[in-house]
Protein backbone atom coordinates (compact mmCIF):
# COMPACT_ATOMS: atom_id res chain seq x y z
CA UNK A 1 0.00 0.00 0.00
CA UNK A 2 1.11 3.52 -0.68
CA UNK A 3 2.24 5.37 2.44
CA UNK A 4 0.19 8.29 3.65
CA UNK A 5 2.99 10.80 3.02
CA UNK A 6 2.95 9.80 -0.66
CA UNK A 7 -0.80 10.35 -1.11
CA UNK A 8 -2.55 13.51 -2.21
CA UNK A 9 -5.46 14.06 0.12
CA UNK A 10 -6.35 17.75 0.09
CA UNK A 11 -8.79 19.13 -2.43
CA UNK A 12 -6.53 22.15 -2.96
CA UNK A 13 -3.67 19.88 -4.04
CA UNK A 14 -5.91 18.08 -6.55
CA UNK A 15 -7.06 21.41 -8.00
CA UNK A 16 -3.49 22.74 -8.20
CA UNK A 17 -2.39 19.69 -10.19
CA UNK A 18 -5.39 19.91 -12.53
CA UNK A 19 -4.83 23.61 -13.24
CA UNK A 20 -1.03 23.87 -13.26
CA UNK A 21 0.04 20.36 -14.19
CA UNK A 22 1.05 19.13 -17.59
CA UNK A 23 -0.81 16.30 -19.27
CA UNK A 24 1.41 13.24 -19.60
CA UNK A 25 -1.00 11.23 -21.74
CA UNK A 26 -3.68 8.57 -21.84
CA UNK A 27 -3.41 4.84 -21.63
CA UNK A 28 -6.24 2.36 -22.11
CA UNK A 29 -7.26 2.66 -18.47
CA UNK A 30 -6.36 6.14 -17.23
CA UNK A 31 -4.96 9.57 -18.03
CA UNK A 32 -2.09 11.10 -16.10
CA UNK A 33 -1.42 14.70 -15.13
CA UNK A 34 1.98 15.63 -13.66
CA UNK A 35 3.03 18.68 -11.67
CA UNK A 36 6.71 19.34 -11.02
CA UNK A 37 7.45 20.76 -7.57
CA UNK A 38 10.81 21.88 -6.20
CA UNK A 39 10.66 19.75 -3.06
CA UNK A 40 11.67 16.16 -2.23
CA UNK A 41 8.12 14.79 -1.91
CA UNK A 42 6.62 12.33 -4.37
CA UNK A 43 2.83 12.19 -4.23
CA UNK A 44 0.07 10.40 -6.09
CA UNK A 45 -3.65 10.98 -6.39
CA UNK A 46 -6.37 8.87 -7.97
CA UNK A 47 -9.65 10.28 -9.28
CA UNK A 48 -12.49 7.87 -9.97
CA UNK A 49 -15.74 9.65 -10.71
CA UNK A 50 -19.27 8.38 -10.36
CA UNK A 51 -19.41 8.19 -14.15
CA UNK A 52 -17.07 5.19 -13.87
CA UNK A 53 -19.28 3.39 -11.36
CA UNK A 54 -22.14 4.43 -9.12
CA UNK A 55 -20.98 1.93 -6.49
CA UNK A 56 -18.46 3.26 -3.96
CA UNK A 57 -17.19 -0.29 -3.46
CA UNK A 58 -16.05 -0.49 -7.07
CA UNK A 59 -14.53 3.01 -7.06
CA UNK A 60 -12.58 2.25 -3.89
CA UNK A 61 -11.40 -1.07 -5.31
CA UNK A 62 -9.90 0.77 -8.28
CA UNK A 63 -8.17 3.25 -5.99
CA UNK A 64 -6.76 0.50 -3.77
CA UNK A 65 -5.40 -1.41 -6.77
CA UNK A 66 -3.67 1.63 -8.22
CA UNK A 67 -2.25 2.69 -4.86
CA UNK A 68 -0.90 -0.83 -4.30
CA UNK A 69 0.90 -0.86 -7.65
CA UNK A 70 2.26 2.66 -7.15
CA UNK A 71 3.52 1.75 -3.68
CA UNK A 72 5.49 -1.17 -5.11
CA UNK A 73 7.04 0.98 -7.86
CA UNK A 74 7.69 4.09 -5.79
CA UNK A 75 11.45 4.06 -6.31
CA UNK A 76 11.03 4.20 -10.12
CA UNK A 77 9.47 7.70 -10.06
CA UNK A 78 11.35 11.00 -9.80
CA UNK A 79 11.17 12.89 -6.53
CA UNK A 80 9.54 16.29 -6.45
CA UNK A 81 6.60 15.36 -8.68
CA UNK A 82 2.86 15.05 -8.17
CA UNK A 83 0.95 12.51 -10.26
CA UNK A 84 -2.80 12.52 -10.73
CA UNK A 85 -4.43 9.45 -12.29
CA UNK A 86 -7.79 10.08 -13.99
CA UNK A 87 -9.47 6.72 -14.44
CA UNK A 88 -11.52 5.54 -17.42
CA UNK A 89 -14.42 3.10 -17.38
CA UNK A 90 -12.24 0.30 -18.83
CA UNK A 91 -10.29 0.10 -15.56
CA UNK A 92 -13.22 -1.80 -14.00
CA UNK A 93 -12.77 -4.78 -16.33
CA UNK A 94 -8.98 -5.12 -16.12
CA UNK A 95 -7.05 -7.35 -13.75
CA UNK A 96 -4.23 -6.07 -11.57
CA UNK A 97 -1.49 -7.64 -13.74
CA UNK A 98 -2.56 -5.71 -16.85
CA UNK A 99 -2.90 -2.55 -14.80
CA UNK A 100 0.63 -3.00 -13.52
CA UNK A 101 1.91 -3.40 -17.11
CA UNK A 102 0.25 -0.10 -18.09
CA UNK A 103 1.93 1.69 -15.20
CA UNK A 104 5.28 0.17 -16.16
CA UNK A 105 4.81 1.55 -19.68
CA UNK A 106 4.04 4.93 -18.16
CA UNK A 107 7.19 4.84 -16.01
CA UNK A 108 9.32 3.97 -19.03
CA UNK A 109 7.97 7.02 -20.94
CA UNK A 110 8.86 9.50 -18.20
Amino acid sequence: MLKKINRISKRSEFEEIRKSGSFLGFSHFFGVVVLDKKDEDLKFGVVTSKKISKKAVERNKIKRRLMEILGKNLNKFEKGKRFLFLNKKEVLKVNIVDLEKEIDKLISNI
